[in-house]
């Protein structure tokens, strides 16, 4: 019965290996027929330069091993000549990641992926186009290895989608800012450092609020809440809107910080550094069943306490807080309630740190679902957001998307000197 199933399973890879085949070999003929008068634009130009048309330049996949690419020595789209390495069976369409940018071979520590052979698209690009951090590499990588021919070329389609969207915007700036709001660019682990940090050396709570285009949107009309943002001690980039805003202002952003994204990274470094948590926010019972689902999840998690967002007595939630030694303070009051009443209270907290969460608390207690990681792929958990609650985030995303994106146009003319 054992080798009965062993055999089925077998069978199966083979017949999904040579689906893939033929569908690779389908699109390569196709793509090939389709770049054929760019093919040999570049072929004539490389003769009249007295040179062979196609070179082969060194790269290095995940796993430290050496991959040679054709690429056209003259011409345009020149690194369109990988195809015909992917014709030849050297590398596949969908892969192992192949390390763009070096021209030699570093000494890296070697990555062993399921993949078999190195890739032109793969997912750790597509997440890197969003910032999206939905994962650790091996997982992502066999995932990827084991999904279906039709799941690779949807993939392919949205990186090709997302290099038109996100594409970098220039330098990697450490300390950024939009709109005269400074933020953090940095990855996703430093961030949760951040948190997680000691801060002995200051006096009063060390606040941290995520940037996004509603809370911009609402900064422009409300002068006290601007102030709150610029003085933070961590503002993060959190969204699509964010990612297109610093493309604009010539930004290249790192992660895409968003506090739904990084409770689950924060909850490990906390069983790891000793940390604790106070949720605040929500409607009844929501922090509570957030709280449970999170000590279910990471059994280790020392939540100290939680309390709903309808309260009337700052002095009285102010002082269960500090009673119960949490070191660190979600809280989740909605934009821009929360920053404000952080801004105003800091100096009253004896927690470490404080994040202003938004819906977190209402995503981890299961009261709304996350959006599918197709959409968080390309941006667009918004939609899903608005889906769910289309009354209540009617005007943050069918008013307030527009609103920022012509804010953002006005941005870019505004650096271009028109």
């Amino acid at each position: 019965m054992l080798h009965d199933k062993t055999t089925h399973q077998a069978s199966k890879a083979t017949q999904q290996n040579l689906t893939r085949q033929v569908i690779r070999g389908a699109c390569v003929v196709t793509l090939i027929g389709i770049l054929l008068p760019l093919f040999v634009f570049n072929s004539i130009l490389s003769v009249l330069f007295i040179r062979s048309p196609l070179k082969k330049q060194k790269w290095i996949d995940i796993g430290g091993g050496v991959v040679e690419l054709y690429v056209w020595q003259a011409g345009i789209f020149k690194s369109s000549a990988v195809l015909i390495n992917i014709m030849f069976d050297d590398i596949h369409f969908v892969g192992t990641p192949i390390i763009w940018g070096q021209t030699s071979v570093p000494n890296v520590r070697r990555f062993k992926s399921p993949c078999a052979k190195a890739g032109a698209f793969d997912c750790l690009q597509l997440h890197r186009l969003t910032g999206l951090v939905a994962g650790d590499i091996p997982s992502l990588l066999a995932a990827q290895n084991a999904q279906s021919a039709a799941k690779d070329f949807a993939m392919v389609l949205k990186i090709l989608v997302c290099r038109c969207i996100y594409q970098d915007g220039g330098a990697k700036k450490a300390q950024s800012a939009v709109f005269g709001i400074p933020f953090e660019n940095t990855k996703m682990e430093d961030a949760v450092s951040w948190v997680c940090a000691p801060h002995t050396h200051e006096h009063y709570c060390q606040v941290g609020y995520f940037l996004n285009a509603n809370s911009i949107n609402l900064a422009a009309n409300e002068v006290a809440l601007r102030k709150a943002l610029i003085q933070s001690n961590k503002n993060f980039a959190d969204g699509s809107g964010m990612r297109l805003a610093a493309r604009h202002a010539g930004i290249n952003l790192a992660d895409n910080i968003n506090g739904t994204d990084m409770l689950p990274v924060l909850c490990s470094k906390a069983v790891e550094t000793g940390s604790s948590f106070f949720l605040l926010g929500g409607k009844e019972g929501i922090a509570e069943k957030a709280g449970k689902a999170l000590e279910a999840r990471f059994p280790d998690l020392d939540i100290r306490g939680t309390h709903h967002g309808y309260f009337q007595d700052d002095s009285e939630i102010i002082e269960k807080i500090n009673n119960s030694g949490a070191t660190i303070l979600l809280v989740a009051l909605g934009s821009p309630r929360q920053e404000m009443w952080l801004a105003q209270n800091r100096h009253r907290l004896d927690c470490r740190c404080a994040l202003a969460v938004g819906g977190l608390l209402d995503f981890f207690s299961g009261s709304i679902p996350r959006a599918p990681l197709w959409m968080r792929e390309l941006g667009l958990e918004w939609i899903w957001r608005l889906i769910q609650e289309p009354k209540a985030k009617f005007n943050r995303y069918v008013i307030g998307n527009p609103v920022f994106l012509f804010r953002v146009y006005v941005l870019k003319q505004s650096i271009r000197g028109l």
